[in-house]
């Protein structure tokens, strides 16, 4: 009987346990980068955690939101002119940009 009772305690034990912490479960992002590409030449510009306005380098092609908030793309280097209605990008996307425009996060 003893053995039942220790075989049924551990296994209430390791389903409570499995249920407490999944092995899936995601951990927390930081802030992230926004990450430039101009062309196969060059290498890729990395922001890491950006703040305000960030001018793209001449020729940026792409711009990919790996930060854990919406960025706002704009067509000019001093974020004045936001490239509507694709301006806002998600985390997580990308989009095409104006070969001397820039970014705000």
């Amino acid at each position: 009987m003893r053995l039942v009772q220790s075989a049924l305690i551990a296994l209430a034990v390791g389903a409570s346990t499995a249920l407490a912490s999944p092995a899936s479960a995601e951990t927390p992002r930081g802030p992230g980068q926004v990450v430039a590409f101009t062309h196969e030449f060059t290498p890729l510009e990395v922001w890491k955690d950006p703040q305000g306005c960030q001018s793209l380098p001449a020729g940026t092609h792409l711009i990919f939101n790996q930060t854990d908030k919406v960025i706002t793309i704009y067509a000019d280097p001093l974020c004045f002119v936001p490239i509507d209605p694709f301006a806002k990008v998600k985390p997580g996307y990308g989009t095409h940009v104006s070969a001397v425009g820039s970014f705000k996060a």
